[in-house]
């Protein structure tokens, strides 16, 4: 039997119209998230979802719980769907510069510098937080668990944060992610067959993102750009 899962990112907060790093800070839905929020909520009014898992972080919480209302869906709260742990960074802005790798990082000021090779890396743990091979794994994990215990369900609903759709987006459709992430309150669709996700179609965000890409080395080969 093929699942059909449905990755949602929460609805703006502050952080994110601010720029700031959230990663494991519990930051809630702004007035625009909010909205937002409502608006994925109808567009999503339609799928007849098993249940719905979510992080247990506000914004995530909160977007979940607007999705879930028009049907009374479960909503199940799961550790493993939290965004990568970013430690000390959290509730800074990051500004990634061409700096030698040992280049002394203070995450005592508001905005940090960091190189650009460190952010490359995979292995890279940040102060108290987790590299982004830790965080992969995190979430390969949680979605087993998911899968595992929800055998029998058509339709799995899940809302979360921008870095583990991104990793799906990566991992399983090989596309790349728009410059600023994926957008906030938006969804991608993923079938499993029980052994392998496959993605049916792309989101219409990753596909506008790849053509401006496609369009803009077309320009910049006949030098109009």
């Amino acid at each position: 039997m093929k699942q059909e899962i449905y990755i949602f990112r929460h609805g703006e907060s502050d952080y994110n119209a601010e720029n700031r790093i959230q990663g494991w800070l519990d930051i809630p839905l702004n007035k625009t998230g909010t909205r937002q929020a409502k608006k994925l909520a109808k567009i999503l009014s339609t799928i007849n979802f098993d249940c719905i898992y979510t992080s247990p972080l506000s914004r995530a919480l909160q977007t979940a719980t607007m999705v879930a209302k028009p049907k009374n869906t479960k909503i199940i709260v799961k550790d493993g769907l939290r965004e990568r742990g970013f430690g000390d960074f959290s509730g800074k802005t990051l500004r990634i510069l061409d700096l030698p790798k040992d280049f002394p990082i203070n995450t005592n000021h508001e905005i940090i510098n960091i190189p650009l090779s460190l952010i490359k890396d995979a292995n890279y743990i940040p102060p108290n937080g987790e590299s982004y091979n830790m965080f992969r794994q995190r979430v390969y994990d949680i979605m087993n668990e998911i899968l595992q215990n929800n055998k029998e369900a058509k339709t799995i609903g899940i809302s979360t944060h921008g870095g583990v759709i991104g990793i799906f987006i990566k991992e399983y459709a090989n596309l790349s992610l728009p410059r600023g992430g994926v957008p906030n309150a938006e969804y991608v669709k993923l079938e499993y067959d029980g052994q392998k996700f496959t993605m049916p179609e792309p989101p219409h965000w990753t596909i506008q993102n790849n053509f401006t890409k496609i369009l803009n080395k077309i320009l910049t080969s006949m030098h109009i750009k």
